[in-house]
């Protein structure tokens, strides 16, 4: 199992999207994340959800640059995004829901996300 989920966006402000499925750093992978092709074959601007890492605070999400295989982490700034973002987010914690058993989030974000309501 991946300790993330990646996938490109079309159409929107951001070229791709991160959600963290694990409570470890992004440090911890960021090695495979910028082998994925999203990353590697292209460059643009990536939203990471850090819910899991941070809970859903102000440091949630984060956006950031890359180019070609390289994430720019210097040029992370943090964000509020759009609610179409944070669906998004709760249907890919709705396929790993496992995760979130032993994670930071409350039982009532757990039921949020079983639920599919946005927080």
């Amino acid at each position: 199992m991946k300790e993330y989920a990646v996938h490109k966006l079309f159409g929107k402000e951001y070229d791709g999207f991160l959600l963290c499925l694990t409570f470890d750093s992004i440090l911890s992978y960021l090695t495979n994340i910028e082998k994925e092709p999203i990353i590697s074959n292209t460059k643009g601007t990536l939203l990471i959800d850090q819910l899991l890492i941070t809970g859903n605070g102000r440091n949630r999400y984060i956006v950031c640059t890359f180019d070609h295989g390289k994430i720019d982490l210097s040029s992370t700034q943090n964000i509020f995004p759009d609610d179409c973002y944070k669906k998004l987010s709760i249907e890919l914690l709705q396929e790993n829901f496992e995760l979130l058993q032993y994670s930071i989030l409350t039982d009532k974000q757990k039921e949020y996300i079983r639920q599919g309501i946005i927080f």
